[in-house]
């Protein structure tokens, strides 16, 4: 796959069921404004605050005990999105810190409940963002109001969207996000540095569900997988992947490239397009992990994943989560979704989930973290698709060694008793 300068992509190439990605474009529940998204991060952010006070001082508090304690710029520094809602909100006006809005923290007598609102004050749906002690985030309106169309029903052939849930994490420990972020951007540079190029077997199962929840078409092959990454003078990239079947093997109605490049999304050079906010600290295979919650922002220069459909290329947008070992600063696992589906192409769903562990090429005597399984859903054209990759053997260069993937090591106070 060859990528314009500057961007890391995955290209999807559907081999059946249609010849060109025509046909007209199914109808998208109305995207929210990046105005809407900046309320609501208020008060995720708020809420954020609440949560390091409550572990503080045992209790809850109201706006300006959060703006005298200094704990809104404390949790600000936690997350750039976080940072921008603070420099959004006039701490001196505690009832209408963003005009048009008006916030109410409410505090329960004894402290240990909270509800906080930001509502429209010029919408007569009096519409807005609300959340409590739980941590949940909710949007609301006035009874009576009616939505123009009504939001598209859950996917339940696909893991849930990543903003559905939040993973429990532990929260007494403070997550220092600007230390996690330049220790795995420089994980990413070594990464760039010391592979040009590995190869790899690559295991896939791949199923086509129907509309009525059936399989259909299941397959399974094993290829030969080969991915290059090279460095061009201006410090961008060029990525090709290729993917060798068996002579007379039929083609699958899915391909797909790109699974080495996510773990970039931390690189230097891609990192500052995205906003990220740390959840906490958690386990992952044994390992403690930083888990980090990341979107990509709209501007499409420098965008990260594109699709190149007939000629023209569609910028999809991410978001996602991703969790870093605490020690070593590696990424571990990788999640992602659509910001939005592309109703121009009528792709509605696009999930990966990629696991990562090391690999050891002895003679050189390095070791490099690469995918060890990816996931992919998709959902286009009424088609939804679940395919399976498994990565083993590895090869580095010339290494004629085959290598195999390690489990990731498990401390001695994880293992079974």
């Amino acid at each position: 796959m060859r990528v314009r300068p500057g961007v890391l992509g995955v290209l999807l190439a559907f081999v059946s069921h249609s010849a060109a990605f025509g046909g007209k474009a199914g109808t998208a529940a109305p995207e929210p404004t990046n105005s809407d998204r900046q309320k609501a991060g208020i008060v995720r952010f708020i809420s954020a605050a609440q949560r390091a006070y409550f572990r503080d001082h045992d209790r809850y508090a109201s706006f300006p005990e959060l703006v005298q304690s200094g704990q809104l710029e404390k949790i600000a520094n936690q997350s750039t999105a976080f940072l921008r809602a603070l420099q959004t909100l006039n701490l001196q006006s505690p009832s209408q810190p963003i005009e048009g809005f008006a916030l109410s923290i409410a505090v329960t007598p004894d402290g240990r409940g909270y509800q906080v609102s930001l509502t429209r004050q010029v919408d007569n749906c009096r519409s807005g963002w609300f959340a409590d002690e739980t941590g949940t985030l909710y949007e609301a309106k006035a009874m009576g109001c009616v939505d123009k169309l009504a939001s598209p029903a859950p996917n339940s052939w696909s893991p849930p969207d990543i903003d559905a849930a939040v993973p429990p994490v532990s929260g007494n420990i403070a997550c220092p996000l600007g230390l996690i972020l330049g220790e795995t951007a420089k994980r990413a540079n070594d990464f760039v540095e010391n592979l040009q190029r590995f190869t790899a077997d690559d295991r896939i199962e791949q199923i086509e569900l129907g509309k009525d929840g059936k399989q259909h078409h299941p397959s399974r092959e094993l290829t030969h997988y080969t991915a290059e990454i090279e460095v061009n003078p201006t410090g961008t990239y060029r990525i090709e992947e290729y993917r060798s079947t068996p002579e007379g093997s039929v083609p699958p109605p899915l391909t797909d490239t790109g699974t080495a490049a996510f773990a970039m999304i931390f690189h230097s050079r891609h990192v500052e397009h995205f906003d990220i906010r740390c959840e906490g600290q958690t386990e992952i295979d044994g390992l403690r992990a930083w888990q980090l919650h990341f979107e990509e922002s709209p501007d499409q220069i420098g965008s990260f994943h594109s699709m190149r459909i007939n000629g023209n290329v569609y910028f999809l947008r991410l978001k996602g989560r991703a969790w870093i070992a605490a020690d070593s600063y590696q990424v571990l696992r990788l999640q992602t979704d659509l910001v939005n589906a592309i109703p121009e192409i009528d792709l509605q769903v696009e999930h990966l989930d990629i696991a990562y562990a090391p690999v050891e090429f002895r003679r050189l005597k390095l070791q490099l973290w690469l995918p060890k399984q990816a996931s992919v859903y998709i959902g286009y054209h009424g088609h939804r698709y679940q395919r399976v990759h498994s990565f083993s053997a590895f090869q580095l260069f010339n290494v004629e060694t085959q290598e195999s993937v390690k489990e990731p090591p498990v401390p001695p106070e994880a293992q079974p008793q």
